[in-house]
């Protein structure tokens, strides 16, 4: 039936007829058309929606924005504790957070039950850039600003990234970083001396926060969920491309001078040739 569709040209894939053996891609949308020429289906990854009946025959992933209140859990580890993000989402839909936001940090969270948009919105080879507004206990100095800019700022699991630093007054700054680790931001400065009275993030790759209210979500768009998998498949080559963006930080475990992940082809023959006059 669906092969006769598109032979009668029925089906279009992004408004364009269909041909047998095409390839979809995950923010296509598929359009089935009555031998009228009007809406039947329209089908994405949110599901299939029956224009006739103005319902859904089948929900698929969901996807949302939310401003995030400070004091608010962003995790679903503790589904008893009663500040979760996960309940300002309208949806009975089981959904969650996009990466982290720790308790005291406000500002836009996404949520989504798409488990694999999740893993590359967050994961740092794709090295999708996030921003924040940071407000110090004081006056921020040129020297360090130019140090959070340069990157290479030692906290206890190895140096810091660059991140672009724009300046809004003496005590205020929006960030641009392309990692994410645990309370990062506040521990950065906190090696300068100062203390973040307040954490806003206000973008997440190409999703702004804008004038949604604190506690508000809201469902993205189709094309705000396209733009996420553009945004992801862009930074990934990026990052690829330059071999100066690599990420060489060695672990907790590894030893000075050691890159994270070789061996040192001298060390290994000589422990060959110690276990072969062994034998």
């Amino acid at each position: 039936m669906i092969e006769g569709w598109i032979r009668e040209g029925r089906v279009l894939i992004n408004k364009k007829p269909a041909k047998l053996g095409d390839t979809l891609r995950g923010e296509d949308e598929i359009t089935v058309l009555d031998v009228d020429r009007t809406v039947l289906y329209r089908a994405t990854l949110r599901g299939v929606y029956d224009e006739r009946s103005s319902r859904w025959l089948k929900r698929g992933f969901e996807y949302w924005a939310v401003n995030k209140p400070r004091g608010v859990l962003a995790s679903t580890r503790d589904p008893h504790h009663k500040n979760m993000v996960t309940h300002l989402v309208p949806s009975s839909t089981r959904v969650f957070p996009v990466g982290r936001l720790d308790k005291e940090s406000e500002g836009l969270i996404l949520l989504t039950s798409d488990g694999d948009l999740c893993h590359r919105l967050t994961h740092p080879r794709f090295g999708l850039i996030k921003r924040y507004q940071v407000t110090l206990d004081w006056p921020v100095s040129e020297e360090t600003i130019a140090a959070v800019e340069k990157g290479g700022v030692m906290l206890d699991e190895g140096p810091t990234l660059p991140a672009k630093v724009k300046v809004i007054s003496s005590r205020c700054l929006e960030l641009s970083m392309r990692e994410g680790r645990k309370r990062e931001i506040r521990r950065i400065f906190e090696r300068f001396g100062h203390r973040v009275v307040r954490l806003v993030r206000v973008g997440f790759g190409p999703i702004e926060l804008g004038d949604l209210p604190p506690g508000k979500a809201l469902e993205l768009t189709s094309d705000e969920v396209a733009a996420l998998r553009r945004a992801v498949r862009r930074s990934h080559h990026s990052v690829e491309n330059k071999a100066t963006e690599r990420v060489t930080r060695r672990p907790a475990s590894g030893r000075p001078g050691q890159h994270w992940g070789l061996r040192s082809s001298r060390s290994s023959a000589r422990r060959s040739k110690r276990k072969g006059s062994r034998s």
